[in-house]
Formats: C-alpha cells, structure tokens, sequence
C-alpha cells in the first residue's frame, strides 16, 4: 500500500505527515484491507485547511473525502470520518450484494476522444482529459453508492434490469437525478 501526501504552497510537516500516514492505513487496515494506492493532498483555503483524499479501494472504484478546518490535524480527521463512513457503507453495500448473488460485469470501454472541430473558434470547447471508463451492470442503486463514495458528479451504468445505459447524476439542490432514456410505448 502506498499513500502519497502533498501540500499545495504550504510544508507538511514530518509531524503531520506521519500522523495521516498512521491514521490512513489503520482505518483501512480495519475496514478494508489491502489498498493499492493513497493521495492526500493538503492545502489551506483562507483561514481553513483542506485535505482532500483519494482512495484506491478496488480496480473500478476511488473513495473520495474532503475535510475542513482552522486547524490542519481537525481537517484530516474530518476526512478521516467521512471516508470511514464511506468505506462502511461500500462494504455493507457488498456484503448485501453477495447475499443476493448479484454479479457486477463490467462491458465495452468508452472514452471521450478529442476530434478537430470544423470551426476551431474561440467558442469551441476543448476536451480537458481522456479517461478510459468500464461501463458496469449496475442496478439504480448500486449506481447511486458507487456516485455517492466516488463523490463525482455524474455516473453512466448498464441497468441490471434492461441492458440498457443510463445515468445517475448529483443535482444542485443535493439529490440525486436519474436518467433512463428508454423508449416507451
């Protein structure tokens, strides 16, 4: 297991640094397991701190946390919390899903490929990154946990129940959005 910590324009200290490297792999040790690799990444906004973790639980999955505070070792177990409490929800989801006999397969890949566009003016958007992404059987909420722990914003899945894509996404308001767009008759 490795866990990679860096700070954005500030030092982290031997002290700090020893102290989420301790604390990390303890939690993980209890609730996980073996984990193949670990970012924090610490920096301080205004009058707070924020770390900010990444976390390789398996192939297709990454817990994401954020924590705040006015003092740097609060921020951390601020995050710590809230990836534990993660990590316990990923691991009940899956004790839940094994009892079932539900088997996630993963299909084609699909990523975003950055073509030339015809009009390359200023209003042309540019594609940032190109990820490869497994496109995974899920059931809606199955889908709904792997967006809530990967804390992203969008999530695209094979429904278990038709094959067919979908997308769950996080709206504004803090809810969660579903799209399935089948055609009905």
């Amino acid at each position: 297991m490795s866990i990679h910590v860096a700070g954005h324009q500030m030092d982290v200290g031997d002290s700090l640094n020893t102290f989420i490297q301790t604390e990390l792999k303890a939690l993980l040790d209890k609730h996980v397991g073996e984990i193949h690799e670990s970012q924090v990444h610490l920096s301080k906004d205004h009058h707070e701190f924020v770390a900010d973790f990444a976390v390789h639980v398996s192939k297709n999955l990454v817990i994401h946390c954020k924590g705040r505070d006015s003092d740097a070792y609060k921020s951390v177990s601020d995050a710590l919390a809230k990836l534990e409490k993660r990590v316990k929800k990923y691991r009940s989801r899956l004790r839940d899903r094994k009892r079932q006999n539900d088997i996630a397969e993963s299909s084609a890949s699909y990523f975003v490929v950055n073509h030339e566009a015809e009009d390359s003016g200023t209003d042309t958007p540019v594609v940032i990154a190109e990820m490869p992404h497994d496109i995974h059987h899920l059931t809606v909420s199955e889908a709904v946990m792997k967006l809530d722990l990967a804390d992203a914003p969008v999530l695209m899945f094979k429904n278990a129940a038709h094959d067919g894509l979908n997308i769950v996404y996080r709206r504004k308001d803090g809810n969660i959005g579903w799209i399935d767009p089948r055609k009905h008759t």
